[in-house]
């Protein structure tokens, strides 16, 4: 029989190989879901890759789900007053939790168990946020059957201690060189109707959407990053905030960053909404690449600064800390970034993007 301990160690020995090998996130999730579905005991589930700065989905993998109820969920995790959603999960300062712990032991209080777990024959479900200071990296959903009974406290404990050595494998699966296939390309225009699914779409559009393809995942074919900010406008819409903008950066098959904009039409919540996908800007991926090199907060702060040129001086004046603090914190710059000066740094960082935004030579 494997203990606790050992059984938690031969997990932490499996991520760890994870993270030797080169994987594409698709296939990354797909490794994860199946190392943790006996350990964590689940019959379905739902994995995300995420916009780092916002957390909004950006790709999804299923498992033993009905993709027929993917748009209504989104629904749900976006403006609806769930007990249990990604964003309430990180504004409580948990990675884990679980529905029935969330609704007080009564989980018919949430339309997403009665409308999408129940009549699937699941009781409990287990969410976890794959962030780091540096950002957000990923989140996964756990569906347990109900004859199972609720997610355990040993079970929560389990994915609580992995849930960082995730978090770190999901942050270096990002690529380092972000200006990869960025040569910018026209943008493309979809239109989802109130039910998420596609009302029109342009020819580029069409080809973003090839581009973004997912499996399984929403039975309308529309790809989950589109859907989930589509549900963002309608909820800040719902909340009063329309003229709040509705973005998000996904990454396509073919290594090219999008960013994508979502407005409606007719400045409803239940009207249609336009999503704009366009070749992200330098100025857009830049802190992608901060994030994805590991810098804190304060961190990317100071790295900002030393991109724009200021002196340690106006670094500590700008961020009211010490000049030793910026120092400091160049010295954690510089390790994470394997550099050892600020030309270095700069050179490492603007480089590439400032080349890919030049139009190609001749």
């Amino acid at each position: 029989m494997v203990t606790r301990s050992r059984l938690e160690l031969e997990l932490l020995g499996s991520i760890r190989d994870l993270s030797k090998v080169a994987l594409p996130l698709g296939r990354l999730l797909t490794e994860l879901n199946a190392l943790l579905r006996e350990p964590l005991g689940y019959a379905g589930s739902c994995w995300h890759g995420t916009d780092p700065a916002t957390g909004f989905v950006t790709s999804t993998i299923v498992e033993n789900l009905n993709p027929r109820g993917f748009e209504r969920a989104a629904y749900l995790e976006m403006w609806a007053p769930e007990p249990l959603t990604f964003t309430r999960l990180r504004a409580s300062g948990h990675r884990t939790g679980t529905l029935i712990q969330a609704a007080g032991g009564r989980p018919q209080d949430s339309a997403r168990f009665r409308e999408l777990l129940e009549p699937e024959g699941f009781g409990d479900e287990l969410r976890i946020n794959f962030d780091l200071t540096s950002g957000c990296w990923g989140s996964a959903v756990f569906m347990r059957a109900t004859d199972r009974g609720a997610f355990t406290a040993r079970e929560v404990g389990l994915a609580t201690r992995l849930a960082p050595h995730i978090s770190q494998l999901l942050c270096r699966a990002y690529p380092s060189d972000l200006s990869a296939g960025q040569d910018p390309l026209p943008p493309g225009v979809a239109v989802l109707g109130a039910n998420g699914r596609l009302v029109s779409v342009d020819p580029r559009g069409e080809a973003i959407l090839d581009d973004l393809a997912e499996t399984g995942a929403a039975s309308s074919g529309v790809p989950s990053g589109l859907i989930a900010v589509a549900e963002h406008a309608r909820g800040l819409a719902a909340a009063g905030n329309p003229g709040l903008p509705s973005r998000s950066r996904v990454r396509t098959r073919q290594g090219r960053w999008l960013t994508l904009h979502a407005t409606l039409l007719e400045g409803t919540p239940s009207g249609q909404v336009a999503i704009v996908a366009a070749t992200a800007t330098p100025s857009e991926i830049l802190p992608m690449a901060l994030m994805s090199m590991g810098f804190s907060p304060r961190e990317q702060d100071v790295a900002l600064l030393v991109l724009r040129g200021h002196d340690t001086a106006t670094i500590a004046q700008r961020l009211y800390i010490t000049p030793a603090t910026v120092q400091d914190h160049l010295k954690s710059i510089f390790t994470k970034s394997g550099v050892r000066s600020r030309r270095e740094f700069t050179a490492r960082i603007i480089g590439p993007l400032v080349n890919a935004a030049l139009p190609p030579p001749g």
